[in-house]
């Protein structure tokens, strides 16, 4: 099939030195996440992590000299459901928690001997929710949206700029109890966009462990990533406007280091699912774009 955006560069307009064949590209994209901001970085009001081997990560791991400090921030105690109405945080008091859940995405759940959830990638210096309201897993959702620029040929997603560190990232959030997926990636994508879409038939990027600097052992981030490529028309249709949590909202070319600068884990997640349309679709994408893509990993 024919690629509108071919430049000349060869196959699909890439420069022949560069295969996508032969590159991450080539292969079954699997979306697996590691916990490393979990591990080595905090928000400002964290205490330091325990520093934590890689060897000693694993619960079934003996370790008796690992002693996290323990941290959870005044605006979770603040925020709890028992005590505050409104309130979007679990009770500190873990036997106070109703249906305090016992699988995840990630599959069954261990818990400590307090009856606390633990992490399900292992230990991360860190006990307590910090930043986080709910025990054990925070559910989240990250509606991804793409277009080509129509006038310069670049691949663009529609990305927030976020008050709390002034990074770019996608335009997600958390699910209320009870609400639909599909839901969420809608509601999120217009309070920080203004952009109304629905998602109930979007591609399924990933589902699992979030890498959240704000995680810690006993409170975590899993979301579900879909994704909509939108056309050139579909795109110009769409008035944006910065919402709740976001600074400003725009069309944000998309570079190797502008994908590698997004928040947390949201770079990875952007690349795998513009990787999985081109597996489906590969005449959506300009040439240049897959030289970009092929050299992400």
């Amino acid at each position: 099939m024919e690629n509108k955006f071919d430049d000349g560069w060869g196959l699909w307009g890439v420069n022949p030195s560069v295969d996508p064949s032969r590159s991450w590209l080539g292969k079954d994209i699997e979306v697996f996440v590691e916990p490393y901001r979990a591990r080595f970085e905090w928000p400002p009001d964290y205490p330091r992590r325990f520093n934590v081997a890689d060897e000693n990560m694993p619960w079934e791991i003996d370790y008796p000299a690992y002693d996290p400090p323990y941290y959870v921030a005044p605006a979770v105690l603040e925020n709890d459901c028992r005590k505050k109405p409104g309130g979007w945080a679990d009770p500190e008091d873990i036997t106070a928690v109703e249906n305090l859940p016992r699988e995840s995405f990630e599959g069954t759940l261990l818990f400590d001997a307090q009856g606390r959830p633990l992490n399900p990638r292992g230990r991360c210096g860190l006990a307590g929710r910090g930043l986080l309201g709910k025990w054990g897993v925070n559910y989240a959702a990250d509606p991804i949206i793409t277009r080509v620029n129509q006038r310069f040929g670049d691949v663009e997603m529609l990305a927030i700029e976020r008050k709390d560190n002034g990074q770019w990232a996608i335009p997600g959030g958390m699910v209320d109890k009870g609400e639909a997926v599909s839901r969420t990636l809608s509601r999120e994508l217009e309070e920080e966009t203004g952009v109304r879409l629905d998602f109930s038939q979007a591609p399924q990027v990933y589902r699992g462990f979030v890498d959240d600097p704000r995680t810690t052992d006993n409170a975590w981030i899993e979301t579900t990533v879909k994704h909509l490529h939108l056309t050139g028309e579909q795109a110009e249709q769409l008035e944006m406007e910065a919402g709740s949590d976001a600074l400003s909202v725009i069309w944000l070319p998309l570079t190797e280091r502008s994908l590698k600068k997004l928040y947390a884990s949201h770079g990875y997640f952007v690349a795998c699912a513009l990787g999985m349309l081109y597996k489906r679709q590969p005449e959506l994408l300009p040439g240049k774009f897959l030289q970009i893509l092929a050299n992400v990993f």
